[in-house]
């Protein structure tokens, strides 16, 4: 079979979809869209052309494509009326605002989250992955001090991230580890220091093993962001074993009630839980760990991700 695989310039999701299709046998083609270069309407006019053309030319028996972009799935639906033989899959992602008008003409639905496939009639619920497995863990964590991770992007909410750690180191002597490297770094880390908090800044660790010995050092990671969905941090987090704390409604949100990952926060709790988790033994601590370990085993492996394809894959 003929695969192609519409997606955003750089998508991880997508680039598991073409592994996956690629393992099996089939021939895979991308299609890649520079998500800003096509806000114009005229941009979007031009690239319409070029889809239109390229399709004609490959003559797929299968298209994946994301459909996070409202003027692509109007495109593919024209063409899926013309070409009744062509099998079309559109993965929302973990976007909550696509037209199901669009999506009707599919005949397969996915979305990467449990509060998306709730909006969205006839998804099916594909977790994403960043294709890493859990590594060996040592924990060395602190009786005295209270160790935390951040995974630096442009979604932290820093100001809540400063608030919190203020009530934390309060309490107890802190110290924040951060990873990555983002526009307002520089001003955060003189916004943490000013409350009291000691950092330590990685800037940007490649090696999946050095990553993890900074998580052995560190009893939570930081998972406050003005985000929707499971981002590329939280899986992060979880395959490096390190609980978390919070902030993001949705999945991850139930994952901390029902799997016991880490504490949920908001504005109107972040002061009980400083007290809680300053106050908590390692013994909650290792706990969470291993929690943090079987979800992101049972949810978020590529083998996961591939054993949930393969249950559409009868039907394509």
């Amino acid at each position: 079979m003929l695969i192609t695989i519409i997606s955003a310039e750089h998508s991880l999701r997508s680039k598991w979809v073409r592994e996956y299709f690629a393992s099996k046998g089939d021939e895979v083609k991308i299609i890649s869209v520079n998500t800003s270069s096509v806000h114009s309407f005229f941009a979007r006019i031009d690239f319409s052309k070029q889809l239109r053309k390229s399709l004609s030319e490959m003559h797929p028996d299968v298209i994946y494509c994301e459909a996070t972009i409202d003027f692509l799935m109007r495109e593919l639906k024209v063409y899926k009326n013309k070409n009744n033989n062509v099998k079309l899959v559109f993965d929302v992602c973990d976007d909550f605002n696509v037209d199901q008008k669009y999506l009707n003409q599919a005949d397969h639905i996915l979305c990467a989250s449990e509060s998306c496939r709730g909006l969205v009639h006839g998804a099916q619920l594909l977790y994403p992955t960043n294709g890493q497995s859990c590594l060996n863990t040592s924990p060395e964590l602190s009786n005295e001090e209270l160790f935390f991770c951040l995974i630096g992007n442009k979604n932290i909410d820093m100001n809540f991230c400063v608030s919190f750690l203020r009530e934390c180191s309060i309490l107890k002597k802190c110290t924040l580890h951060i990873l990555g490297d983002w526009k307002l770094k520089e001003s955060f880390i003189q916004s943490v220091l000013s409350v009291g908090v000691n950092v330590i800044d990685h800037k940007d660790l490649d090696s999946q093993s050095t990553r993890q010995d900074v998580y052995d050092q560190c009893h939570y990671g930081l998972n406050l962001m003005d985000f929707e969905g499971i981002n590329s941090e939280s899986l992060e987090y979880m395959c490096g074993q390190i609980p978390i704390i919070n902030s993001i409604e949705g999945d991850l949100s139930q994952f901390c009630k029902l799997w016991d990952i880490g504490k949920n926060i908001d504005a109107q709790n972040y002061k009980i839980v400083a007290s809680n988790i300053c106050a908590e033994s390692l013994d909650v601590q290792l706990n969470r760990r291993l929690h943090m370990r079987n979800l992101y085993k049972t949810y978020f492996t590529k083998d996961k991700f591939f054993e949930t394809l393969d249950e559409i894959g009868g039907s394509l």
